[in-house]
């Protein structure tokens, strides 16, 4: 896979997936626009990553931050070949009637809003190239269902809707959006919430090799569907879960 020449915006750039698939497009020669809303992550990925890329300040929940973003993009690398919407939060765990309105807006805002808005300030700079590729960071959870955290599993299914939905309007234009639909993966955001019990409970429900995935291996799936050996691939969401949404095993 080769992505020299091509420029491609990491939402969520701080940390966890964001960061890996920076890195992996680094390494495969892209301009990199790192965004994120903790700086000090930013900084730490742009350390790794060095030359061609910069960092942008970007609250995804704000419409206008999404697309200076973009505009930013542009001023500085000329085009945008790859959005990856990935910036999210997990939210405050409660069953759904003991979740505040406040935080469930602050989840959508975030999760489900935000890829809206960066797909809408990306779409037109992707027109003018004459293609391009946006891919989105749902979840397994956007498959099925997560008790204690309605307001994410919502925004992930509204993920995978809004993906189909922009491969169908813009796929004769040469844009392609995918999803993508991460498991369990062991990031700082995951381990922030759910305790230990419920980690280790996880990684037995895993069929490949009980454990949890990295973000090395969703930055694997993610620079692969950006690739032109994706060329094919369009308005579908991709689990890279070790199999955790297979079904049911029981044990031997």
């Amino acid at each position: 896979m080769e992505f020299t020449g091509k420029v491609v915006i990491v939402t969520g750039a701080a940390n966890g997936i964001g960061r890996a698939s920076a890195i992996q497009f680094a390494r495969l020669g892209a301009s990199l626009v790192l965004a994120d809303v903790d700086e000090k992550g930013l900084q730490e990925t742009l350390e790794v990553i060095g030359d061609n890329a910069i960092v942008v300040h970007t609250d995804v929940a704000d419409e206008a931050a999404c697309k200076a973003m973009v505009d930013t993009a542009i001023d500085t690398f000329g085009r945008v070949d790859v959005l990856f919407s990935n910036a999210g939060i997990c939210g405050v765990r409660g069953r759904t009637a003991e979740v505040s309105v406040a935080e469930w807006r602050r989840v959508i805002d975030i999760n489900l809003n935000g890829v809206f808005f960066c797909a809408r300030a990306a779409i037109p700079a992707m027109l003018a190239n004459g293609g391009g590729v946006i891919i989105n960071t749902a979840s397994v959870d956007g498959l099925v269902g997560m008790a204690t955290l309605p307001h994410y599993t919502a925004a992930k299914h509204g993920v995978i809707g809004l993906t189909k939905a922009c491969a169908l309007e813009h796929g004769r234009q040469n844009i392609r959006s995918v999803a993508i639909a991460p498991g369990y993966i062991r990031t700082a955001m995951t381990e922030d919430n759910l305790s230990k019990n419920e980690q280790a409970m996880l990684e037995t429900m895993v069929p490949a090799g009980g454990r949890a995935g990295t973000p090395e291996d969703v930055a694997n799936l993610v620079t692969w569907l950006a690739s032109d050996k994706a060329a094919y691939i369009n308005g579908s969401c991709h689990t890279v879960d070790g199999g955790l949404t297979a079904g049911f095993a029981l044990p031997d």
